[in-house]
């Protein structure tokens, strides 16, 4: 049974998780969006959820046992699951409420290997921005509330190997403030702990800088706004 106009939110997550992955068939996809306009605690479910896949289009397989403090096996399961549930859900005509929820469980237990990579945060602390530049490169920067200030777990593919990038925030101020620097690899994504003694809430944006001080990816929040 598909969901309609008026039912309960809990009948529309299974549509906003395959959504997330790009499987939701466009007849569903439509109803989702019309629900979606006068629902905003839904929109913000599905605005996190596509957060966390943008995340994942980050995440290596073939890599992750070298990194992670997750059994391969598990690491494996958990993402080739959620790629063929992708790729099957393509398939069909018609999504039942089952499929739908087991999706939205495979982008939980991912956005839980994910966490594992770098420091434990609470999800409600938590905020996610996807760099982008000029080529093909990538970065996703996942910023974690610390009593200190902020915990960024970054990951960048695509930039020019051998180089050394600075990574920066933006605070409410307009001054910026160097978190730390990592050096890219061939044909890997490059993953790294970095710190910021700037509270979550007084950031505004993100940017990596080569050595020459240009900016080469970014995310910045308009002039006069937050995230």
């Amino acid at each position: 049974m598909e969901p309609v106009s008026g039912a309960p939110c809990e009948q529309w997550h299974g549509a906003i998780a395959l959504d997330a992955l790009g499987a939701l068939e466009p007849g569903e996809r439509a109803g989702l969006l019309a629900h979606l306009d006068g629902c905003a605690g839904c929109r913000e479910l599905a605005r996190e959820l596509a957060q966390t896949a943008s995340v994942l289009a980050f995440v290596d397989r073939d890599e992750m046992s070298a990194t992670a403090s997750v059994p391969p096996a598990l690491t494996e399961r958990v993402l080739g699951a959620l790629h063929d549930d992708a790729v099957a859900s393509r398939r069909r005509r018609r999504v039942r409420a089952g499929a739908a929820l087991a999706a939205a469980g495979a982008i939980a237990a991912s956005l839980a290997i994910l966490v594992a990579l770098g420091a434990p945060a609470s999800p409600r602390g938590t905020h996610t921005e996807v760099l982008s530049g000029p080529g093909a490169a990538r970065a996703t920067a996942v910023l974690a509330t610390r009593s200190w200030g902020t915990a960024i777990t970054f990951s960048e593919r695509g930039l020019p190997a051998g180089g050394v990038y600075d990574v920066a925030m933006r605070t409410t101020t307009g001054s910026w403030w160097t978190a730390g620097s990592y050096r890219t690899v061939a044909g890997r994504t490059v993953q790294a702990q970095m710190s910021c003694y700037v509270q979550l809430s007084r950031i505004t944006g993100i940017r990596v800088t080569n050595a020459a001080g240009t900016a080469v990816l970014e995310s910045v929040a308009a002039s006069g706004t937050r995230w």
